[in-house]
């Protein structure tokens, strides 16, 4: 497994992974999948997407949203190949997201999730999430919320 940087490039591949609604309901909170919603996830300035490959073929996405007002780190978008789903990409995505997640200086690594989206909040907790209810109320009674401490690279 390789994890690379995304790219404008990449768009058309996240385009056929999120075309059902309910895919694109789950993973980005809206529906129906835009190409102006990548790019203006591509264009933030303190958003990164990755790309995880195997034999050079993509498999799985996600993004490091970098929050430096609030000093944490959030991971986003989290997306495997629908037809690659239950084979353990999605556990090998988030490894390979807090791997990069090491690099930056923050105590936590959020995530939020749709509460309708099981199969990830199990993902999610076997790479040790865990769900925290109290942001729930402070920041969007939407979501769930859950967070792991970040092992920072010294």
């Amino acid at each position: 497994m390789n994890i690379r940087k995304a790219t404008p490039e990449d768009e058309p591949v996240l385009k056929e992974w999120l075309n059902n609604p309910e895919d694109c309901l789950l993973v980005t909170g809206r529906q129906p999948y835009s190409s102006d919603m990548f790019h203006s996830w591509y264009e933030e300035p303190d958003q990164f997407g990755y790309m995880l490959e195997e034999d050079s073929k993509s498999v799985a996405y996600g993004e490091i949203w970098v929050d430096e007002e609030e000093e944490d780190l959030e991971l986003a978008h989290l997306v495997v190949e629908p037809s690659l789903r239950n084979k353990g990409l999605g556990k090998q995505l988030i490894k390979a997201l807090l791997e990069k997640c090491k690099d930056y200086p923050y105590e936590w690594v959020y995530m939020r999730i749709e509460p309708l989206n099981k199969q990830a909040i199990q993902c999610y907790k076997g790479v040790g999430f865990v769900e925290e209810p109290s942001l729930r109320s402070s920041f969007n009674s939407r979501w769930i919320w859950m967070r792991k401490k970040n092992i920072v690279s010294s």
